[in-house]
């Protein structure tokens, strides 16, 4: 039973989009760093993990640390905050792998990590009630969504207990009064100095990117070939499929039609798991998914 339901969790982490893995990143983060913090507390009851990975608003700090520019984006206040961060990192992730690509979202995502943990840093000064430390996703969650309404501010957008569709960009709105609303307010300046660092940068990137300028997710894939330029297989046959099913779209309309058959394939795989469990496959289904997985 336990070894079933490891697979399954193994296998949609393999088969999921970016937001999916994010998630799974996340999670797995938050309850790995809960138990150790525990336990190393018993040792020291003043140890804290956010003193090597949160980043700190003191230029003393993190200039000792460069590596929390990053790492204060997979920490976590507490259980509440991992919840809303991961629902809304979900439903943001769903709205933009429908007009973009999984590397795409990567790029926007780590743009969020590395801006709102500068604005963070430059301006939390400023606000004496400020947090020392900066932790959570949601600046690169914020990058994300405001890419996703600077390039079609009028996605329809349905919400809980709501009767109609309404534009994305009231969605935009709300966030941006939110945070500015805290900001005046005191009520954690950082972590809104951090969202509205993020909404700004995915907005403007996205214009960029409009125009093909995506400068970033250009580094970031020459960093992805240059490491796994070790891991290219000798199989042909596997090859020949790769290159046939990853055929390069001749324009957006290709593309979204490509993904949605895929999805489709890789739904109908995933309930076949569920109703049967993975032994249940065929080894054509099996290295679909592995491919996919990859």
């Amino acid at each position: 039973m336990v070894n079933s339901i490891l697979d399954d969790l193994k296998l949609k982490f393999r088969t999921g989009n970016s937001a999916t893995k994010l998630i799974y990143i996340n999670v797995i983060t938050f309850f790995t760093f809960l138990i150790l913090g525990f336990l190393l507390k018993k040792i020291d009851p003043y140890y804290s993990i956010d003193r090597f990975l949160a980043l700190s608003k003191f230029a003393d700090d993190y200039a000792l640390k460069p590596w929390t520019f990053l790492s204060y984006a997979f920490l976590h206040g507490d259980l509440l905050h991992l919840l809303f961060n991961m629902l809304l990192l979900y439903y943001v992730g769903l709205m933009f792998l429908r007009y973009f690509r999984n590397q795409d979202f990567i790029t926007f995502y780590s743009i969020g990590i590395l801006s709102g943990a500068i604005f963070f840093v430059v301006f939390a000064s400023f606000f004496s009630n400020s947090s020392t430390f900066l932790v959570g996703s949601s600046a690169a969650i914020f990058t994300v969504f405001f890419g996703l309404v600077s390039y079609n501010p009028k996605i329809p957008i349905r919400l809980l207990f709501i009767p109609t569709t309404f534009p994305i960009l009231y969605i935009a709105y709300f966030f941006l009064a939110l945070d500015v609303y805290q900001l005046i307010a005191g009520n954690n300046p950082g972590g809104s100095l951090s969202h509205l660092g993020g909404a700004l940068i995915g907005y403007l990137y996205m214009k960029q990117f409009e125009r093909g300028n995506d400068f970033v997710g250009n580094g970031i894939r020459k960093l992805q070939s240059f490491f796994n330029k070790e891991k290219k297989t000798t199989f042909k046959t596997y090859k020949q499929n790769t290159k046939t099913e990853n055929k390069p779209p001749r324009n957006d309309y290709d593309f979204n039609n490509q993904k949605v058959e895929k999805q489709k394939k890789i739904d109908a795989i995933l309930d076949k798991i569920s109703r049967s469990g993975y032994e249940s496959l065929t080894k054509e289904e099996k290295d679909f998914l592995f491919r996919e997985g990859r």
